[in-house]
């Protein structure tokens, strides 16, 4: 599920278009995300303080039909009110909000290039101001204001990351573009400053902090401030924290993982499944339960555990990721006996490959499919074991459930699996590198492991 209020309300997963009351009644409650909104309160976002007689029965009927798209248990009813029932993660806005927190965190963690990355992708879901269908609704105009402030510190904090990559000649066009659009805002300045210094400009950059100066002076009648007044300081000084970093050649870290499938904590550099991670989703909210299904090497491990099981943490699930192995009782202890969390089971064939005790093979295999009765379950396992399971007809019929092939990855999944991890990293490839790998793997099963070791 796909809801966007950026740059207008709507649907983004296909799921069709929204009339306009429609997209008025979903873009309320997005701004009440979780929080109960009262029937008036809907009319009042709707009509303002001029609702048709007949109010009640449009709000009702807006409801029922983004149900009807949404699904039942999307929007739920309490008293005289409704809540959207969704994770924050299926609204465009806490991505966003969400990335560019990520990214602030990577800059001030010494990462200026996957800050610079990260936030990259959350500017781009900016698709415009937020809410123009509920501008005159306050409690919506409120929050675009918020939201857009924080768009503007996002173009800030991409600029400090650009800073601190030594990319001085892109943050200096950049610096520049963004004092013209928000000329108040300081601290675009003291960017600006230090991006000419950088770049052996000194006469330039005390011009630029000498321009703000006026700037303010005219328009707001206020001095500088002291991020201002310290940035002219230093410069004039020439002090050594001014200087540009060196832009790096190599990196310490590679970033790619090799023969190691990718796990939870991995998921900022796994890429190239978006469309299975959400298609797996999907899968599971319908079935409550998703058994991913494909040959040794084709990304099942990564899938459930880098896509599924880190997507559902995002939106506050707990889930618990276990490993048959030879003794998958031993492995079944680490289930916690209340909550009914997520499960994820990964190489679900090691239960019948490497456990030779029958009787710890069958129980945990019925303690699996019990679970998946009451909570849902996510399973990862080898096509050509799965005739293995067919004496086990309840945990059979789970996997039955929830079955999804995994298909080989396509030309632009194997091309984004191997230049973002890049990009995040802040390498270049040799041009045709890519053009090389994509050819040499593409249809062939079983090759992820290898491509991302060589």
């Amino acid at each position: 599920m796909d809801i966007r209020v950026l740059g207008g309300v709507g649907l983004g997963d296909g799921a069709g278009e929204l009339g306009p009351r429609d997209r008025v009644v979903l873009g309320a409650l997005v701004v009440r995300l979780g929080e109960v909104v009262t029937s008036e309160v809907l009319a009042d976002a709707l009509w303002e303080d001029d609702p048709p007689r007949s109010w009640s029965k449009v709000v009702q009927g807006c409801v029922v039909r983004l149900r009807r798209v949404l699904g039942r248990e999307a929007i739920g009813t309490q008293g005289r009110g409704y809540r959207l029932q969704v994770p924050s993660e299926a609204v465009d806005a806490a991505r966003f909000e969400r990335l560019v927190g990520r990214a602030r965190e990577l800059l001030a963690l010494g990462e200026p290039d996957r800050a610079v990355y990260t936030v990259d992708e959350a500017l781009h879901l900016w698709a415009g101001e937020p809410w123009p269908e509920l501008e005159s609704w306050e409690p919506a105009r409120v929050e675009a204001q918020r939201l857009t402030e924080v768009r503007l510190s996002a173009e800030e904090l991409r600029l400090d990351a650009l800073l601190g990559t030594g990319r001085v000649d892109e943050a200096l066009a950049e610096a520049r573009a963004r004092v013209s659009q928000a000329p108040l805002r300081e601290h675009r300045w003291t960017q600006w400053a230090l991006s000419l210094y950088q770049a052996g400009r000194q006469g330039e950059a005390l011009e630029a902090l000498r321009r703000a100066r006026r700037v303010l002076v005219d328009e707001l009648g206020v001095d500088p401030g002291p991020e201002l007044v310290a940035t002219e300081q230093a410069i004039l000084r020439q002090d050594e924290s001014l200087t540009a970093p060196e832009t790096p050649v190599t990196t310490s870290t590679c970033p790619y993982q090799g023969l190691v499938p990718y796990a939870v904590e991995d998921a900022e550099g796994f890429f190239g499944r978006a469309r299975q991670v959400e298609e797996g989703l999907d899968r599971l909210a319908a079935a409550g339960a998703l058994a991913v299904v494909g040959p040794s090497g084709s990304g099942k491990s990564s899938l459930v555990r880098a896509g599924i099981a880190a997507a559902l943490q995002r939106t506050g699930r707990s889930v618990v990721v276990i490993t048959p192995g030879a003794r998958p009782l031993e492995a079944w202890a680490q289930v916690p006996t209340g909550g009914d969390p997520v499960l994820v089971v990964d190489q679900v064939e090691e239960a019948v490959t490497l456990c030779d005790d029958q009787h710890d093979r069958t129980e945990f295999l019925r303690a699996v499919a019990e679970h998946g009765a009451r909570a849902p379950v996510v399973l990862a396992l080898r096509a050509d074991k799965l005739g293995e399971f067919s004496a086990h007809p309840e945990f059979s019929r789970l996997v039955e459930r929830g079955f999804y092939l995994l298909a080989a990855m396509d030309a632009e999944g194997l091309r984004e699996a191997i230049e973002a991890p890049a990009r995040q990293a802040g390498l270049l490839f040799e041009p045709g590198l890519v053009d090389l790998l994509v050819r040499e793997v593409e249809g062939e099963p079983g090759s992820l492991p290898l491509l991302s070791h060589a």
